[in-house]
């Protein structure tokens, strides 16, 4: 019990900590922004609302306590996600329980898009006597490319607390130039042991700043709590609803919602809200200068989904589908396969 204590403790103190660091930093764009992007189906359907969601690989993304199994199971999923402006989104994670130890989870995250015309004759004012233009037999298209590399540990601490942390190297490389650093993941899941009620807590991408040409932006650190409950359940169906608070240390506090229904745990219907997550309107200019009005309009908002748990003798496959609905941006079709074994 005294490790519990000292555990929550050192957890109560990080959070603080970062919380004041959110509070008082930069403020504004950050680097890694790719780090931002839902990773999941399942999770970006329910609105991004899975702090609390226990015992699952896909939270190797989001909650690192909450990829704790048990019966030394292993789970491996997959994620594929077209985004916005043809970037392809892709991530990865097995993990294994090896039991008293705690659950072990090895993983990435890529974003990236192939022959982007170049430009070599522009060189930014700020790169000036610091950038050396290519040559001309350079190639007219250029790759970008962010990756994650991640690995996590998780363990139930009792039969209610579990613990988790990440570790995770990032690199960005655009043509022949590239940036690297490194970041934690932190996080707690509680079975309060009512209705399969659960809270949680995580605090990611704490790390240091990521430069280009000795300039650094901070990595998009963020700090969210929540909980799910059981409102319904019976030997062929189970309503779950949950919330986020999201407090990014780039922007406002944000809450996400969700929902999920599923039918004989075979097949899931699901939905999410996300609230204050808003940008500017670029249609609305004013009428005498054509300047654009700084009026908020939610850019991603709602989503939707659904999964099928598929048997295969004693092992599962889990199908999961999420659609995001982004305004005046493209809207965005994830696709998850999950297998446990």
């Amino acid at each position: 019990m005294t490790r519990i204590k000292s555990f929550c403790a050192a957890f109560l103190l990080l959070t603080t900590s970062c919380l004041c660091i959110g509070q008082t930093n930069k403020s504004g764009l950050t680097g890694a922004a790719f780090l931002k992007v839902g990773v999941g189906a399942r999770a970006v359907a329910l609105g991004s609302a899975v702090t609390s969601m226990p015992e699952d690989i896909n939270q190797f993304f989001w909650n690192p306590a909450g990829i704790t199994m048990s019966n030394e199971e292993w789970q491996v999923t997959f994620t594929h996600n077209r985004w916005i402006a043809d970037l392809s989104h892709n991530a990865v994670a097995v993990g294994h329980d090896f039991g008293k130890v705690g659950t072990f989870a090895i993983g990435f995250v890529s974003l990236g898009v192939s022959d982007i015309e170049a430009d070599r004759d522009v060189v930014p004012s700020f790169l000036s006597g610091s950038f050396t233009p290519f040559d001309t037999e350079t190639g007219a298209t250029y790759d970008y490319l962010d990756l994650a590399l991640q690995f996590t540990w998780a363990r139930n601490f009792t039969d209610r607390l579990a613990l988790g942390s990440s570790f995770k190297v990032i690199t960005q490389n655009i043509d022949s130039e590239s940036a690297a650093t490194f970041a934690f993941d932190f996080g707690a899941i509680y079975k309060i042991g009512f209705r399969n009620a659960t809270i949680g807590a995580r605090i990611n991408n704490l790390g240091k700043d990521l430069k280009f040409f000795d300039i650094g932006a901070p990595l998009p650190l963020s700090f969210s709590i929540g909980g799910s409950i059981s409102l319904y359940s019976n030997e062929n169906n189970n309503i779950v609803i949950m919330a986020d608070a999201i407090k990014p240390q780039d922007s406002q506090q944000q809450i996400y919602t969700g929902g999920e229904y599923t039918f004989g745990d075979f097949f899931s219907v699901r939905g999410g809200w996300k609230f204050n997550y808003s940008g500017v309107d670029d249609t609305k200019r004013n009428e005498f200068d054509g300047e654009i009005i700084d009026t908020p309009r939610t850019e991603e908002g709602f989503s939707l989904g659904g999964g099928l748990k598929i048997p295969i003798s004693d092992n599962e496959a889990k199908l999961d589908y999420a659609y995001t609905e982004f305004g005046i941006l493209d809207n965005v079709h994830r696709f998850s396969l999950s297998l446990t074994f």
